[in-house]
């Protein structure tokens, strides 16, 4: 069993046999069959299926402030080889293969089907440092992603004043702590990383918030007759609005991070799934957590030896229209 990241292809590779002339696989999502390929192949030839996309169609992830993963338990099981061609003639010993799913992703450089092996903290490593490290602000508590032997996404939980957390077999992880009382805690930004898991990223400086509008406008005609000649109202408008929608947008700067930390901000920028934690704008007392998709599209790695200060600013676009059409 593997763990692979399905963002990225996923290669399932077999050798026909001498008398074998086509391949079926049979594709189990869930423990329910839903895709059967068959692919005719000369004997002793190579046959590759891909995957990975038939797969990530079954993962749905949703963030409303509690922790919690979804993955996918697939087996490409059955794999059958038929000494005919489409799937006739007799039946070879079938093969099972099966994988648990996350929705992450390998780079070109570390090559094809990329996978996890746990136990591990599913953060990147800080190269540089040659260990584990994540940023929160004072006095508060938090949640890093792991890898557990079973291959399941769980969340390691540390108290507010933790300054390091333990996982059996793995490296300690360094919890830095932020003092950035100037602008209360900063702003959480949680997103699905590169291993499938969710991951905190504070920006702890300051926020600005923008909300702009669109708008469509036609020429109406306001002429009356009422009084036996035409007339117009100075007061009615000849142009009109109609279809005006609102959006939201938000710009945060990270405060300064160390050089080793330039991964997080990579894997934001590269994260299909974003979320922001704020002060409910009619309940500041109380936190919500809302959709964002990152408008930034570019990343240039800021180092300690060029850039002295690290920080980073991002830009973020509500996920959803600012006056309420949902239907």
């Amino acid at each position: 069993m593997a763990n692979i990241l399905v963002r990225s292809p996923r290669f399932e590779t077999f050798t026909m046999s001498a008398s074998a002339n086509s391949i079926k696989l049979e594709l189990y999502i869930g423990g329910v069959l839903r895709y059967t390929i068959i692919k005719n192949s000369a004997p002793s030839s190579v046959v590759t299926f891909e995957i990975a996309e038939l797969i990530r169609d079954y993962i749905t992830q949703t963030f409303d402030g509690n922790y919690t993963t979804s993955t996918v338990s697939t087996a490409s099981s059955n794999v059958k080889q038929y000494t005919g061609q489409d799937g006739t003639g007799n039946q070879g010993s079938p093969t099972a293969i099966d994988h648990i799913a996350f929705n992450g992703y390998g780079t070109f450089m570390e090559g094809s089907n990329p996978t996890i092996t746990p136990p591990l903290w599913m953060v990147s490593k800080d190269v540089i440092k040659n260990g584990y490290y994540v940023y929160y602000p004072l006095n508060t508590s938090g949640k890093i992603p792991i890898i557990t032997n079973a291959g399941s996404i769980s969340y390691k939980t540390f108290a507010t004043d933790a300054t390091s957390a333990t996982l059996t077999g793995a490296d300690t992880i360094n919890i830095v702590r932020v003092d950035c009382t100037k602008y209360g805690n900063g702003n959480k930004i949680t997103f699905v990383n590169k291993f499938g898991g969710l991951q905190d990223l504070w920006f702890f400086l300051k926020s600005v918030k923008a909300t702009t509008s669109t708008k469509e406008t036609y020429n109406a005609n306001t002429i009356s007759t009422s009084t036996g000649s035409a007339t117009y109202s100075v007061n009615a408008p000849t142009k009109t609005v109609f279809n005006k929608t609102a959006n939201q947008k938000i710009r945060l700067s990270s405060g300064y991070y160390p050089e080793g930390a330039n991964p997080f901000f990579e894997e934001l920028l590269l994260s299909d799934q974003v979320w922001l934690t704020q002060p409910d704008p009619y309940d500041p007392s109380t936190e919500q957590v809302v959709p964002v998709i990152i408008s930034t599209s570019s990343f240039t790695y800021k180092t300690s030896l060029n850039d002295k200060l690290i920080e980073y600013t991002m830009d973020f676009d509500m996920a959803f229209d600012y006056i309420n059409n949902v239907r």
